[in-house]
């Protein structure tokens, strides 16, 4: 998170007034704004980071809706903190390369995306399947 921030403000000073905001799925850019608009990446980073630190947090909440038997801080914890580790790296990665490319040193995003948005999307599949087997099996405990 500190990264993000750091490097957000360390290169804020060096950008041109118009920053890419927007990428095509082959990285090259088509969509420019202000150099203002590179502070939402941040802000949405910090918003998700607060989210997920949050959750283990209070297992007992009624916002939460996941099966009893996740309802533990540590289970909690892997759940939000594996989430978030991916995010966070998906979200520096589309800081740094935003800018880098906003400074002239880069043409194109990598494909580093390529890696991270299915790896989130894998980590995520991971705990909703873990935590529909963990339900249907309360559910049979249930019912015996």
């Amino acid at each position: 998170m500190s990264f993000i921030w750091g490097f957000t403000i360390y290169s804020y000073s060096d950008l041109p007034e118009i920053v890419p905001t927007h990428f095509a799925v082959n990285g090259t850019v088509n969509g420019e704004d202000h150099k203002k608009t590179i502070w939402f990446l941040p802000a949405i980073a910090t918003f998700i980071f607060l989210l997920l630190t949050g959750i283990p947090r209070n297992p007992d909440s009624p916002m939460l809706n996941v099966p009893k038997s996740f309802r533990n801080k540590e289970k909690l914890k892997v759940f939000s903190y594996s989430i978030l580790c991916v995010m966070l790296i998906l979200l520096a990665d589309t800081v740094v390369e935003s800018i880098l490319i906003a400074q002239g040193k880069l043409n194109e995003m990598s494909n580093a995306v390529f890696f991270l948005l299915p790896l989130l999307l894998f980590t995520i599949g991971i705990h909703i399947y873990r935590m529909i087997r963990e339900g249907r099996r309360e559910t049979l405990n249930l019912n015996n």
